[in-house]
């Protein structure tokens, strides 16, 4: 049977107060996890993978103004109240 040339690492890594952990700095530069990276956790039967999210996440921040403009337009009769 060939063997096949899987590179696996491993760390012991201790489990800090919220169960946070450290990725060790050396993976984080190897799968580009920087500050404010998302990565998807999930737990398959008695082991947890994390793994890096391939894209960043779409979002943008939205001003004052327009959550207002957003509440209201979930509100009609706010709406109603502000242009009379």
């Amino acid at each position: 049977m060939p063997k096949t040339n899987l590179k696996t690492d491993e760390e012991w890594l201790k489990i800090l107060g919220k169960g946070m952990v450290t990725i060790p700095k050396k993976w984080r530069a190897e799968l580009n996890i920087n500050i404010g990276s998302l990565v998807r956790a999930r737990k398959d039967g008695d082991t947890l993978i994390i793994e890096p999210k391939d894209k960043p996440a779409p979002y943008r921040i939205y001003s004052q103004s327009e959550l207002e403009n957003f509440i209201a337009d979930d509100q009609p009769e706010i709406k109603r109240k502000q242009n009379a």
